[in-house]
């Protein structure tokens, strides 16, 4: 696969709901970048929320290789912060 043909997706995952957002940039890097810079930016004082820009060949292999972004509550905000 050539790197002009690996696209870019912008996660967000909600570490108290277990919810995902995924913006899809297909392969403008410099799109996702910007996106991804502005979404930190945004949510820098959100501890959480969890931002990170992944990239890949399809969702189908984020959702694969990062699977802790998509499995919703086994990441829930309570069992990762102390009592």
């Amino acid at each position: 696969m050539s790197p002009d043909e690996i696209k870019h997706f912008l996660v967000s995952y909600n570490l108290a709901t277990g919810k995902t957002e995924v913006k899809s940039f297909g392969t403008d890097y410099e799109a996702a970048q910007v996106a991804y810079a502005e979404a930190e930016q945004a949510n820098a004082e959100d501890e959480k929320l969890d931002v990170v820009l992944l990239s890949a060949d399809s969702l189908a292999t984020i959702k694969q290789t990062h699977s802790s972004y998509f499995s919703g509550a086994s990441r829930r905000l309570e069992e990762l912060l102390p009592s």
